[in-house]
């Protein structure tokens, strides 16, 4: 699979209309470290949100709060981001964002498409 970096000054823009196409569709969240590994912080849990601040220069995560069975936003934030990639594989139904740090930490996000439910 293949992945297109994208320029800093889209981040923002990017990620916030990922958001809005992708709200409440599934999403994995893998911390890659050399230290500890590949490291599964979230598995296919709703996605409220994924943003780029660049104020704070930080891209920031939201899972769950979308109903009774996950009423909390878990938030997930990778400070300083180096690099914001997009898996262009061509599925439709799943999209991964690498995301590089200073220290090395690489966190991938996968969005999982959800499936539409028969009327």
């Amino acid at each position: 699979m293949a992945n297109e970096e994208l320029p800093r000054p889209s981040w923002h823009d990017a990620l916030e209309s990922m958001s809005r196409e992708h709200e409440n569709d599934d999403v994995t969240i893998e911390v890659m470290t050399l230290e500890f590994g590949d490291q599964h912080e979230v598995e296919k849990l709703p996605l409220a949100y994924i943003e780029y601040d660049p104020h704070d220069d930080a891209v920031s995560i939201g899972v769950g709060g979308t109903n009774g069975k996950y009423p909390v936003v878990l938030r997930h934030a990778i400070e300083h981001p180096l690099k914001i990639a997009i898996g262009t594989s061509g599925s439709v139904d799943v999209l991964p964002v690498e995301i590089a740090d200073p220290d090395g930490t690489v966190t991938l996000v996968t969005l999982y498409r959800r499936l539409a439910l028969p009327a």
